[in-house]
């Protein structure tokens, strides 16, 4: 008998502790009158403990208890033993959320933490403090209602209810979620990706991936809210989705709930753009801070792998540009930036009858209002039914869509290109794994072909195939040069400045602007690596370095002092990012 079928048997035979009597309208106690008489008082609407809960190092005690709330709904909390501490304030503030009525006063306060630290059934289950996959193992998966698909012997606890996974619920079938949602995604590239990137959430843990994801970027009113919507109804309700209108400690919570599923966020415009770039990193790399309890000890650090749909009129660079900032190749490559306003019908290119995109938009969040949270679920079920042969499968399938993207685009063996391509490669098995499991009425293939869609606009959305750092390095300083000329550039040779330089910049002589070290290190490349700008303007032909392995050359004795500079040749100035050619080596 598996530990969840005898906790739904004590939920029927649980027998409160001595002083207290569990009736049809609740909990009873005794309690002596004045006359030293005993009398049962009621105490508060019906509430069980089912089991004793602790983790799997016999440390984290607490309770898993059933409230029975005013409409007859059942709800499951397993929360730790330490909420008993104190005055109980926030066990009771938790128990209240679920829909408990207590009788009013102190006595009865006091009496509620009476019955619940004496409440001692024999019934015993495993915690885990995070949603999704309960551990390493990957052999439990959390959803946010408290349901737990493989082994079932684990509860998840916690001290407090929270608000992103009260909406990870289920409604309507699969069989309709399919029909009214999934299938108008056939003929949509964004869409079926979208979709795709929600089933490969729970793919992250057992392959050991990290989290990430895409960002689609357009103009307002042209479907990107409503992609959002369909990917998210794969695990739950619309609001299920969350702002970007937060601090990056308050995405934390968010993340750490959405474990395992997916993250939808929407108007990237909302969030600080000092917080922006830091939230990237952390939301693909799936911790939080470090932080300290009331004692100084340190508390367990939040941690997720989570996929992550986001949306905006403006990118990531875009944002942190605001306070000055400048968007880090590893931060733009953990969240792809996808145009989703250039397709026929805004971000749709096929409207299945619909009379325009408008109109197709309400049909998506009239079918999501109405069907969600059963898709993600029967993913996982069907995972956990081979998940040694379904990894490999999805190794081989990301492999594959390698090659492919290798074959079409001839791109460059490049890490910042590799691991986009890795994601999208997982985004693409995870959509054809639904599809062979018979969850979205696809076709075989389409997942496939929608990444591969979304690969070719990042691509020509980034300038080109070749490495972010070097194409971004180029720009640099061709945008320096093109900006300021020979304005702050003292010409050495016939063409000798007709006025002082003000704020010299370096020096020019010939086809050649030679830029002063203390120019390239401060101004140009600041918060950047000059070395690594200076290789890579040597690579792509640009940078004549000088001797002995310096890439920084002497001037000639016309320079007092002879300092080093950079030499770059003007033909930079028409250089295009899509120049930068597949056969260079970076």
């Amino acid at each position: 008998m598996t530990a969840q079928v005898k906790i739904l048997e004590q939920s029927v035979y649980t027998i409160p502790p001595r002083g207290f009597d569990l009736r049809s309208d609740g909990i009873w106690r005794e309690v002596e009158n004045k006359n030293d008489d005993v009398e049962w008082v009621w105490l508060c609407s019906p509430i069980r403990v089912l089991a004793l809960s602790r983790d799997k190092s016999g440390k984290g005690w607490g309770r898993l208890i059933e409230v029975i709330d005013p409409d007859g709904n059942a709800h499951r909390w397993a929360f730790p033993a330490s909420m008993f501490a104190g005055d109980g304030t926030e066990l009771r503030a938790g128990l209240l959320y679920f829909g408990m009525t207590l009788a009013p006063g102190k006595a009865a306060r006091d009496a509620l933490t009476k019955l619940l630290t004496s409440w001692q059934p024999e019934i015993r289950a495993i915690t885990t403090d995070r949603l999704g996959w309960a551990d390493d193992t990957c052999t439990s998966f959390i959803l946010g209602d408290g349901r737990v698909i493989g082994e079932d012997d684990v509860v998840y606890q916690h001290d407090h209810v929270p608000a992103a996974v009260a909406e990870m619920k289920e409604a309507g079938t699969l069989a309709s979620w399919s029909a009214d949602v999934a299938q108008e995604c056939s003929g949509n590239p964004l869409m079926v990706m979208a979709v795709s990137l929600a089933f490969a959430g729970p793919l992250l843990e057992p392959l050991g991936m990290d989290g990430g994801g895409v960002h689609l970027r357009g103009a307002s009113s042209r479907g990107k809210s409503t992609i959002l919507r369909v990917g998210m109804s794969v695990w739950g309700a619309p609001g299920f989705m969350n702002s970007w209108r937060a601090t990056a400690n308050g995405l934390e919570g968010v993340a750490s709930a959405c474990n395992g599923s997916m993250l939808a966020l929407d108007e990237l415009g909302e969030v600080s753009a000092r917080d922006a770039g830091q939230a990237a990193y952390m939301l693909a790399n799936g911790t939080g801070k470090v932080r300290a309890n009331r004692s100084g000890m340190a508390r367990p650090t939040k941690r997720w792998r989570v996929m992550v749909l986001s949306s905006g009129e403006i990118t990531l660079a875009d944002k942190m540009a605001e306070v000055g900032g400048r968007a880090a190749a590893g931060q733009t490559v953990r969240l792809l930036d996808i145009a989703a306003d250039g397709r026929t019908y805004g971000a749709f290119d096929t409207l299945h009858g619909a009379p325009d995109g408008a109109a197709f938009s309400d049909r998506l969040r009239e079918a999501t209002a109405k069907n969600y949270g059963v898709a993600g679920p029967a993913f996982v079920q069907k995972f956990l039914q081979n998940p040694d042969s379904i990894k490999e499968e999805v190794r081989s399938a990301i492999a594959d869509f390698r090659e492919l993207v290798t074959e079409r685009f001839g791109v460059l063996q490049d890490g910042q290109l590799q691991r986009a391509i890795a994601r999208l490669g997982l985004i693409a098995a995870a959509g054809e794994l639904a599809t062979q499991f018979g969850l979205t009425g696809w076709a075989q293939g389409d997942a496939q072909d929608a990444a591969l869609d979304v690969f070719s606009v990042w691509v020509e959305g980034r300038g080109g195939s070749g490495p972010s750092e070097a194409r971004e390095a180029l720009e640099r300083v061709r945008a320096f040069l093109v900006e300021h000329g020979d304005a702050r550039f003292e010409r050495l040779d016939e063409f000798a400045n007709a006025r002082p330089i003000v704020n010299r910049a370096g020096w020019r002589e010939g086809g050649v602007y030679y830029i002063a070290t203390d120019i390239w290190r401060g101004e140009i490349h600041r918060g950047s690596d000059p070395s690594h700008a200076a290789r890579h303007l040597r690579d792509a032909g640009f940078l004549t370095p000088g001797d002995s392995g310096n890439l920084a050359t002497r001037m000639r004795n016309a320079v007092p002092g002879r300092p080093r500079a950079y030499a770059v040749s003007e033909e930079i100035m028409g250089w295009s990012p899509k120049e930068l050619s597949e056969d260079l080596v970076f």
